[in-house]
């Protein structure tokens, strides 16, 4: 079955819109590091793991499951590390 015009443009503007959302979201993300860096305390070998537990509690505060906050953010495989 053959892909119709309409069902093409249809993907690539989803695909498109999809593009516009993640730099809406990297900026964001860079927007919210800077901000948490700026009142950071701790050792600053520390502060990408702490920011990362913050990123999931954020989420986890807005009502996302564990299932979701673990899609957005996975744990490395231990022999990764």
């Amino acid at each position: 079955m053959a892909t119709t015009k309409a069902e093409h443009d249809a993907a690539v503007q989803a695909w498109l819109d999809a593009h516009a959302g993640y730099k809406q979201y990297v900026q964001a993300t860079e927007n919210l590091f800077t901000v948490f860096a700026d009142g950071w305390c701790g050792p600053r070998r520390a502060l990408t793991e702490a920011f990362d537990s913050y990123r999931s509690a954020l989420l986890r505060h807005a009502g996302y499951s564990p299932t979701e906050v673990n899609e957005a953010y996975p744990k490395p495989h231990p022999e990764c590390q």
